[in-house]
């Protein structure tokens, strides 16, 4: 599926901020932390709506003590114009969205989440530390 054939399949239908949480830092805390940046995502699909919801999942931790510093869940939905015809049933899989298509509307739902994060740290002790741009992006 070309680029363009991708950006014309599919049209945002939302995006829900489920979850959203920060550990608060004590004082003595105040040194630049390590942290990694873990990232889950998985996707549904609703063939009654022609919807497909990506739930991108990103946990922040301190890397020197594997403790949990912030977590966000972002749901991000998509209307896809042609769903009877991109959306494959297996008998034995199910529903399967085109490992192309997949890619794209993940990247979509990373980059949203990345923003949404942002703004959800603004103010907090860990606003400084950004989610970097990734390979598959």
């Amino acid at each position: 599926m070309s680029k363009a054939t991708q950006e014309k399949a599919y049209r945002v239908h939302g995006m829900d901020l489920i979850s959203f949480s920060i550990q608060p830092k004590g004082a003595r805390d105040l040194a630049k932390l390590a942290v990694e940046f873990n990232i889950h995502q998985e996707q549904k699909i609703n063939p009654d709506k022609k919807l497909v919801v990506i739930f991108t999942r990103i946990i922040i931790l301190d890397a020197t003590r594997n403790i949990e510093l912030a977590k966000l869940e972002l749901a991000c939905g998509f209307i896809l114009h042609d769903f009877e015809n991109i959306i494959k049933k297996e008998k034995l899989k199910g529903l399967i969205i085109p490992q192309e298509l997949n890619i794209f509307l993940n990247r979509i739902a990373l980059a949203t989440c990345r923003g949404v994060l942002f703004s959800q740290l603004r103010g907090y002790y860990l606003q400084d530390y950004i989610l970097p741009l990734l390979p598959i992006e």
